[in-house]
């Protein structure tokens, strides 16, 4: 069994326990999949769906960053076996500089909620979270599930200050959020590509890992996988994730993950609670258009096919188990049965591929679906809807 956890830092609480452990509040997909089906909605539901993990995890393990080796033997070394070796105080020495140049930029935010758990009762209490600054004007980017049923949002800056934050905008459907502070002069961080990222990279997370006092904690690893997917533990299903196995900690959530040149190239968000070492973030290229628009005001629409999907026993294409009364699919005429095997052209092998393919586009965009139909293959035109907000 694997879990995966936001991993927002619970504190003491105040009345009760409040219903964050590790981060959010356990929620149940937004609507029961059709037995056995694995709902997919229209984006990745993801391998590492909660609870279960679905297929094996690829990437190697490597912990902190290079570590050079010595040559004790007195005699020549061959020509051969020459290599460069990049001395470990120069490798320390670059993480800590890049340190220093990010720090004022990273934020920890701290919130009272207040949430009703399964039985209808209501629990307070304290939870804490990362973030980093957007803009010099006080703009603060960091996970919906940080400040989800908060109040009382405040921010502890670099310069030992704490100031009170509002919630600009929230997005349940990406995980992400924009606060706003009344403060200017604040260092923004650079936003990198994640699309440069190659599997090995090195990395640095910093943030409010366990809401320790004394300042951000900071962790190293490498790039272990990129384009995963998973369900959050309120049923969100996030797509485009880095993969690292750099340590990302209760209280790490919505701070950032960056590369050695000091660039966000992601947003740390899950962690899987039952593995070593396998931590996931939201990847910037993925996060950017969201950014801007929840910096606006304005929370993000997702598209949606409005079908309930299953694998096929073969792996060629997927099954449509349900078609959801008056979705865009249900318009372009697709039956409960069909097996889509494409979309635009590319190949849908399982849940996760049609899933992402849908999430790549916007409500109006018109894509070809082709699917299979009692061994007839068909092209239909569908004209996406928009997913109902908060899902």
């Amino acid at each position: 069994m694997t879990d995966f956890h936001p991993p927002r830092q619970p504190g003491p609480p105040t009345a009760g326990t409040p219903t964050v452990p590790g981060s959010a509040p356990t929620f149940d997909p937004p609507r029961p999949p059709v037995p056995p089906t694995k709902r997919t909605g229209d984006r990745k539901a993801g391998r590492f769906a909660v609870g279960v993990a679905l297929g094996a995890l690829v990437g190697a393990s490597v912990a902190g960053g290079i570590v050079a080796i010595a040559d004790h033997d007195d005699g020549p070394t061959p020509a051969a076996a020459t290599a460069t070796v990049t001395p470990v105080a120069a490798t320390t020495n670059a993480i800590a500089a890049l340190v220093q140049k990010v720090q004022p930029s990273v934020v920890s935010i701290h919130d009272d909620v207040t949430q009703t758990d399964q039985f209808g009762q209501t629990q307070s209490g304290q939870a804490a979270g990362s973030g980093f600054v957007l803009s010099a004007d006080g703009y603060i980017v960091t996970n919906n599930h940080v400040i989800d049923g908060a109040t009382n949002i405040t921010v502890d800056v670099h310069d030992g200050s704490t100031v009170d934050a509002k919630v600009v905008a929230a997005d349940p459907g990406s995980d992400l959020a924009a606060l706003k502070v009344d403060r200017t002069g604040l260092t923004p961080l650079p936003l990198g590509s994640s699309s440069e990222l190659q599997v090995g990279d090195q990395l640095v997370a910093i943030g409010n890992a366990l809401d320790l006092s004394g300042g951000p904690t900071v962790t190293t690893g490498i790039v272990s996988a990129t384009d995963r997917s998973l369900n959050e533990e309120n049923g969100v299903a996030l797509t485009d994730m880095i993969q690292t196995d750099t340590a990302i900690n209760p209280g790490n959530s919505g701070g950032p993950l960056l590369n050695m040149a000091g660039e966000v190239v992601g947003i740390n968000t899950a962690v899987a609670g039952e593995a070593q070492n396998i931590g996931f973030a939201i990847s910037i290229d993925h996060a950017k258009s969201l950014i801007e628009q929840l910096q606006q005001g304005d929370v993000p629409a997702h598209a949606m096919l409005g079908v309930g999907t299953r694998p096929t026993e073969d792996g060629a294409g997927v099954e449509v188990a349900e078609v959801d009364s008056g979705s865009a699919a249900a318009k372009a005429g697709l039956q409960a049965g069909d097996v889509i095997t494409a979309v635009d052209g590319t190949a849908t092998d399982d849940p996760d591929t049609l899933g992402g393919a849908i999430a790549d586009h916007q409500p109006g965009d018109q894509v070809k679906v082709t699917y299979t139909r009692e061994g007839t293959s068909h092209d239909v035109t569908v004209t996406l809807g928009a997913r109902p907000t908060g899902d």
